[in-house]
């Protein structure tokens, strides 16, 4: 049996210690061992299940190493992949004020990251419970860990299943490690107080005769942000107009409309009566009074509340991971592996005081500035700020065999049980209790007395479970011969199940908790799989890949997926690629089953604006009362994808990728933003449905009333087309005063058509804000004896705030970093990240909106030590 031989050990220091210069090289290949100069090692490459010698094949990948990691400036996984240029419109990372606080996750091409595939060493790592099964979180895997990080930029459902649609992100661990590791780190942002960050792992491996052990633990702890502690979070109030009167939401940010209001039947605001007292105790920085008119119509005021003011922007982390990787020659041709990994990670997040209505409020109630019952919009400021914790709990086993069949050409088979269990618990203190409040105007208890306080305190608790088996048979072998060579084969079967569910407190469940929102949700799946790869050497510069996977769903019967590639070694430094792929996905199992929930979700109400004299590019976005609904007739998507690339060596050390990207989807599955449900109502090309309605206040001057309420919900939509170009550039100069290496890696969005309003034509969003059609990664590095110093940039193109219309700034990061390797002693390291300070990307009017495209942790100073025997 083939083990850890000196040509693996140089293919694997090849890619972790210069993954940056041999990326865009044609691959040399290596000899097996100097008695034996024409045999030559094959590793697997993500994208293929068949071992192959050539590291640039036919699929497009990038490699990020561990090294590469610490150089760019990045504390986690998560935070790795999101600064990767590939990243295009940015991805889910752990905030404040979600559900999903805790979570971080990767959306290849804006595709979704429920449509990229993260894979932990070229094995199915499962979606987390919180965001419905559908998608991986990313904290869940342990920096420490990690010796690379290989991003599959193509179809990949042919090899992996459904959900490769627009790639793979296979995390590549530690194993076959020798010796001890120790690392301890700390860092300290700018704008906060004190140290913001601490990190300290242990890495072990010890090698036995027929085997080895890694083990690794890793602790990272990460604080989260106030909104207060940053001035583009803060709340503020500005008079842009000059007319001595503050618009709600126009000239404000920070500030809610759940303070101390009532709404009359007719949709006009009026305040509390207990408003000026709410000022005079909490003071004018905390509620205010403002206009609502162009919100709400003529005649309406509002008691504002600050919510900016003790509310969290980004959520803490703080994970504990244990990793256990080992094999063993249990005899002669068969080994067996198996892996452990356990991680635990609790997470903060701080939420204002909670905002919840008061119904039907009594006409003759004290604080009722109305003679008819009507409805408050309180911010009960009395029970204290909503602290939610969130223990996320992964655990993750697997166990195999492999081996070869040395009398069938020595054929690799392979055999792995996959189980994989998440418990993600969620507590909320401080929420409203409708069933307190109530009881406290039945028995006429002050609402601002202590004993009233305690009656309307409420928690809540949801828990969150996914499991998942996989059971996964596989063999490769070689049949046939062609003029190239051996043709290679592999072919596997696999069974795979999921259950998943969310289960909110039942007080939460019957609507009593005001200032939470959700519903429980859950569903099982089953699928079966066969699959097949050739790899067809046709001639010695020319090898056709094809590949072909059978999926049957138990919800949603069976699916064939094909994808062809060419590999064309047309100069000895110059390979040509094609492929073509087909993939077809299923709705996650949230959004087949969960129940209606409850969401307060951001939103332009353009048709009400507009048909109230308003221009367009005036109108606002502010919060609305949202209802989500599942859909358990959604269909499933299919999807085209197609990739042209070269990779040129063009002189030593010094070499260039370019691909072409189109990737198709029909039959996208989709929430439609309620946004996109305002204008569809409006403009009749949306129904009103039991899940998509807009419910409206009575209008005056033969304008549209104000939005009290809009249901949205998933649907299938006609399309979604992503193409583009990426560019990578490489090189590496050996000098007399020290080795320089540089790395740059370009994705540019050439189309981006996706529908935009309910059921209107697609349009081409490219350059939209939030959508950059632009980013760049450069890296360089320059090493002299036990010193090195890099430097790393990360740009995001400008972007239009609205269609074509508002130019946004593009976004410039510097992140450098100084190593020195004592020797013996250990290695030191000094960065700072975000060296210049840089805001995020605000919109015109100074708000802070993309969490997805950039961050908030402005100037980082980090120091590490590593030391190893």
């Amino acid at each position: 049996m083939y083990k850890n031989s000196l040509l693996a050990n140089s293919v694997r220091f090849a890619l972790i210690g210069g993954a940056a210069a041999t990326a865009f090289a044609v691959p040399t290949v290596f000899a097996a061992d100097e008695a034996s100069a024409d045999k030559v090692e094959r590793i697997e490459v993500t994208g293929s299940r068949i071992k192959r010698s050539d590291l640039e094949g036919a699929s497009p990948v990038t490699t990020i190493t561990a090294e590469d990691m610490k150089v760019e400036g990045n504390f986690t996984v998560a935070d790795a992949l999101r600064n990767s240029n590939l990243n295009s419109f940015g991805s889910f990372s752990e905030r404040s004020g979600s559900s999903a606080q805790s979570q971080a996750t990767i959306n290849l091409r804006g595709a979704g990251s429920d449509r990229t595939l993260v894979l932990i060493d070229g094995k199915r790592f499962p979606g987390s419970p919180t965001l419905g099964g559908s998608a991986a979180n990313l904290n869940a895997i342990p920096m420490a860990a990690v010796e690379r990080i290989e991003i599959l930029t193509d179809g990949a459902s042919s090899t992996y299943g459904s959900d490769a649609i627009a790639g793979v992100v296979n995390i590549i661990m530690k194993k076959n490690f020798q010796g001890l590791e120790f690392s301890v780190g700390a860092g300290s942002r700018d704008r906060d107080d004190g140290m913001t960050s601490k990190e300290f792992s242990v890495i072990a491996g010890y090698e036995m005769d027929k085997g080895n052990i890694t083990f690794a633990w890793d602790h990272q702890d990460r604080e989260g942000i106030a909104d207060a502690d940053r001035e583009f979070t803060a709340p503020w109030t500005n008079d842009f107009d000059g007319n001595g009167i503050i618009d709600a939401y126009t000239e404000t940010d920070g500030w809610s409309y759940y303070g101390a209001n009532v709404r009359h039947p007719d949709g006009t605001f009026q305040p509390s009566t207990n408003c000026d007292a709410l000022i005079a105790q909490y003071g004018e920085d905390t509620f205010r009074k403002m206009s609502g008119e162009q919100q709400f119509g003529p005649g309406s005021d509002l008691c504002m509340y600050a919510y900016g003011n003790v509310s969290y922007n980004k959520a803490s982390i703080d994970r504990n991971t244990v990793y256990v990787d080992a094999n063993y020659e249990v005899a002669e041709d068969v080994e067996w592996f198996g892996r452990v990994m356990f991680t635990q990670n609790t997470s903060f997040g701080r939420y204002a005081p909670p905002a919840a209505k008061w119904n039907n409020m009594a006409a003759d109630h004290p604080e009722n500035p109305w003679d008819v019952e009507a409805t408050g919009y309180y911010r009960w400021v009395g029970i204290g700020t909503r602290d939610g914790t969130v223990d996320d709990y992964n655990q993750d086993y697997l166990t195999g065999l492999r081996g070869t069949v040395s009398a069938w050409n020595d054929a690799e088979w392979e055999f792995y049980y996959h189980y994989n269990k998440a418990d993600n618990k969620s507590m909320g203190e401080y929420y409203l209790s409708y069933s307190g409040l109530a009881y406290n105007e039945a028995n006429g208890i002050d609402l601002g007395s202590e004993a009233g306080i305690n009656n309307m305190k409420a928690t809540t608790l949801t828990q969150g479970t996914a499991e998942f088996h996989q059971y996964n048979a596989g063999i490769g072998f070689d049949a046939f011969e062609l003029p190239g060579g051996q043709a290679a084969h592999y072919f596997g079967m696999e069974y795979f199940e999921q259950d998943f569910s969310e289960v909110y407190d039942a007080q939460s469940e019957a609507g009593l908790i005001g200032g939470s929102a959700g519903n429980s949700a859950g569903g099982d799946r089953q699928v079966w799989a066969a699959f097949y790869e050739v790899a067809l050497p046709v001639i010695d510069s020319v090898e056709v890949n094809l590949a072909v996977r059978y999926d049957d769903y138990s919800d949603f019967g069976g699916n064939t997926a094909p994808k062809a590639s060419v590999r064309w070694q047309a100069l000895d430094n110059i390979v040509v690629r094609a492929s073509y792929s087909e993939a077809f996905r299923a709705p996650a199992l949230d959004q087949l089953y969960a129940a209606t929930t409850f969401s307060a979700e951001d939103g332009t109400d353009y048709p009400g604006c507009t048909s109230n004299g308003v221009a367009e590019a005036d109108c606002k976005e502010q919060q609305y009362d949202t209802w989500i609904s599942a859909n358990g007739d959604l269909g499933p998507e299919t999807s085209e994808y197609i990739n042209l690339g070269v990779a040129w060596d063009i002189v030593d050390n010094f070499g260039i990728k370019v691909d072409y990207f189109n990737l198709n989807i029909d039959n996208v599955i989709s929430q439609r933003s309620i946004t996109n449900v305002m204008e569809g109502i409006a403009d009749g090309t949306l129904a009103t449905t039991e899940t998509f309605y807009v419910d409206r206040a009575p209008g005056t001057g033969g304008g549209l009333g104000p939005v009290l309420e809009v249901g949205t919900g998933y649907g299938n939509t006609d399309k979604l087309e992503i193409s583009g170009v990426d560019v990578g550039l490489n090189a590496n100069f050996e000098t007399e005063v020290g080795d320089f290496a540089i790395n740059w890696n370009n994705s540019f969005v050439l189309e981006y058509i996706e529908e935009v309003t309910g059921g209107q034509a697609a349009e081409d969003t490219a350059g939209w804000a939030g959508q950059p059609d632009y980013k760049s990664v450069f890296t360089t590095t320059y090493s002299m004896g036990d010193h090195r110093l890099s430097w790393n940039m990360n740009y995001t193109s400008s972007t239009y705030e609205t269609k074509d219309e508002g130019e946004l700034d593009s976004w410039l990061i510097h992140n450098i970093s100084y190593t020195y390797d004592v020797g013996a002693y250990g290695a030191i390291m000094f960065a700072v990240n975000n060296l210049t300070d840089e805001d995020p990307v605000l919109t015109s009017d100074g708000k802070f909106e993309d969490t997805d495209l950039y961050n908030n942790y402005g100037r980082e100073y980090t120091a590490r030590y590593t030391l190893k025997f």
